[in-house]
């Protein structure tokens, strides 16, 4: 009965549309089922002609089962578990078992019923939580004037401005400007690839260099449903290959199982032969595993976790090494300016001033720090007419007619600007007491120096002294300097960082861990960390983390609180123990039945009422945790 699932699959994770056909009735024959059953009952125990209309049902249910016995027997040439199924069935009901046999029908609808409806219920609440994290605002030119709108309420048509280093939200046409688009995220594509007005360009993709005008496609609502599909179709994907897996192993045990069957039946009778052929062996991964998974990202989310992906949770556990993005995921959202430094006749509000018009589009944690201190200060920030950005290292802006350089020291030596003395000894200075120094440079010349600090979270330490304490090892990979990463890293406890790191350097030191042997999860926020989080077995971003940020991490911590991975870390492994006790569910009936029927000549019945009893446990068993959570979640009544 458990394979049945081959015939009736709930739900298509290429296409999404099965789901939501799927959403009002579950599995489209669950209705049979329980009325087959009904009437089996009504005529065994009071009207006798009743049986005939529970057998049509029966009849019903069994023939897709033939047909596609008879597809894999004649035309493939292998016997599956459908044709030990067309087998199993008919005998079973010639010796008068119907009440068994319509009672096993309705248990694996039951369970591929709820298995539908979980999906259901787990994809609407994933969109939900995922539109909530992917709220976008943008500018959209209207007349004269660009005024700021949200990406959902963008409609086809609308002009939106895009500056470099922004993230693009919208699927359009290039109608304005020239521009360098980093696509790898969606295409895989590692070189960047220049897009001209008429060109198209693609929501999530990052806009390196330039400035461009792109006319809306496609809506901001559709948009945004379509990155929910991809999350959904993920999910789905996993939970379907869950499925998958208790299809192929009933189909690798199929033959040698009817062939114990037909020795016990040709030495001890035709009813203890069918009765080993009802051995339960692969219902956990065929029903219960699914249904497992989907009821803890639906427990997930109740503890304001989104985990996008369901294998994320499976492969948790086995994650032994865990990466930290330092700015914006150890430190604080926004640091803090503690000195700005200047040179060549600025002042210090010069210096601000310009370093906030290069950075006035960005979405850095440092940048975000530049920006809000020049608005504190009374600075009236000048417009940027064209920015392009070096991810890692720095930006490079036009306003009027000066080009404006902000970043590392590593930025300003690589456009070949030379760091003035007296700026080097307050970078020294700085660097003691774990500062971040970013350089200003007007045409070709440094100007200027902001000595920028982040805060610790105040979740950092017990975070990472509690992964310490699970045996897991802890690194730092920050593209800041050393002195300030060392320093934080000391901090903190942790042995091992990797400073002054760029975005592609990320991703290969997470490859060089995978390659002696590691299992990596990445914790960042930022534009800079997404080859990271896609290199990455498990992906972790902060809610409010940069747009392409969240798109990409598999896990959002919605609470913004890192000591969510601990929780994260719990779930995956009550998971894996609900799974295997499922697991477990499933083997021991499948044992009784063995030992009973060879041993014990134990019935026919018997052998299908242990089969029923060990679906029901499985199912029960992955059903288990999502009641206990709501009935936790319950407020108590008041008088």
């Amino acid at each position: 009965m458990r394979r049945l699932k081959k015939v009736t699959p709930a739900f298509s994770a290429t296409d999404p549309r099965p789901l939501v056909q799927t959403a009002n009735r579950g599995d489209e024959n669950y209705p049979v089922a329980t009325a087959t059953l009904g009437f089996t009952i009504a005529g065994r125990f009071f009207y006798a002609p009743f049986t005939f209309v529970g057998l049509a049902g029966i009849l019903y249910l069994f023939w897709p089962v033939a047909t596609r016995a008879y597809h894999d027997l004649a035309r493939r040439k292998r016997f599956t578990s459908i044709v030990l199924e067309s087998i199993i069935l008919p005998g079973t009901i010639l010796t008068g078992h119907f009440l068994a046999v319509a009672t096993a029908y309705w248990v694996i609808y039951f369970a591929l019923n709820n298995v539908a409806k979980a999906k259901w219920h787990a994809s609407e609440r994933l969109a939900q939580a995922f539109s909530a994290t992917s709220s976008q605002f943008v500018r959209v030119q209207r007349g004269p004037v660009a005024l700021e709108a949200a990406v959902k309420n963008l409609l086809v048509g609308d002009v939106v401005l895009i500056g470099g280093g922004e993230t693009i939200p919208v699927d359009g046409i290039i109608v304005d400007g020239d521009a360098l688009v980093d696509q790898r995220l969606l295409t895989g594509e590692a070189k960047a690839i220049e897009k001209r007005p008429g060109d198209t360009v693609l929501a999530t993709t990052l806009l390196l260099d330039g400035c461009i005008q792109v006319r809306v496609a496609r809506t901001g609502e559709e948009t945004i449903a379509d990155q929910s599909a991809r999350i959904l179709n993920g999910m789905t994907h996993f939970t379907d290959t869950l499925e998958l897996r208790g299809t192929d192993a009933s189909d690798r045990t199929a033959l040698p199982l009817f062939i114990l069957a037909s020795v016990t039946g040709l030495f001890w009778g035709p009813s203890r032969g069918l009765a080993i052929a009802w051995a339960p062996l692969d219902d956990a991964l065929f029903a219960a595993g699914p249904l497992s998974v989907l009821n803890f990202l639906t427990i997930a989310l109740r503890h304001d976790i989104l985990v996008k992906d369901g294998r994320a949770l499976e492969v948790l556990r086995h994650v032994d090494t865990f990466v930290f993005d330092k700015t914006g995921t150890l430190t604080t959202d926004v640091p803090q300016i503690v000195d700005v430094h200047s040179c060549a006749g600025l002042s210090r509000d010069d210096v601000l001033r310009y370093a906030a018009a290069a950075e006035q589009k960005q979405s850095h944690p440092i940048a975000l720090a530049i920006v809000a201190a020049a608005q504190e200060a009374g600075i009236e920030i000048p417009a940027i007419r064209r920015s392009a950005l070096q991810a890692g290292l720095g930006i490079t802006g036009m306003s009027g007619a000066k080009t404006i350089n902000v970043g590392s020291a590593r930025f300003m030596q690589q456009i070949g600007l030379p760091i003035p003395q007296v700026l080097h000894q307050l970078d020294d200075q700085s660097r003691e007491f774990g500062y971040s120094v970013i350089y200003l440079a007007l045409e070709e010349k440094v100007v200027g120096a902001i000595a920028v600090h982040a805060g610790l979270r105040k979740d950092a330490t017990k975070t990472v002294a509690a992964l310490h304490d699970l045996g897991c090892r802890v690194c730092i990979i920050s593209g800041d300097n050393a002195q300030p990463t060392q320093h934080l890293a000391d901090e903190l406890g942790i042995e091992q960082y990797f400073a002054e790191t760029l975005p592609w350097d990320k991703g290969q030191l997470i490859a060089k861990m995978q390659e002696a042997g590691h299992v990596v999860c990445y914790v960042g926020d930022g534009i800079n960390d997404t080859i990271a989080l896609k290199q990455a077995e498990v992906s972790v971003s902060l809610r409010g983390a940069s747009t392409i940020a969240v798109d990409t991490a598999q896990i959002v911590l919605l609470k913004k609180d890192l000591s969510q991975l601990l929780e994260l870390i719990a779930l995956a492994k009550r998971l894996d123990n609900n799974f295997k006790t499922a697991v477990l569910c499933s083997a021991i009936p499948t044992a009784a039945i063995f030992t009973g029927v060879l041993l014990f000549n134990i019935s026919l019945a018997s052998a299908i009422a242990l089969y029923l009893a060990g679906m029901g446990l499985s199912i029960s068993e992955a059903m288990f945790p999502l009641l206990t959570e709501r009935q936790e979640t319950i407020p108590p009544k008041t008088e």
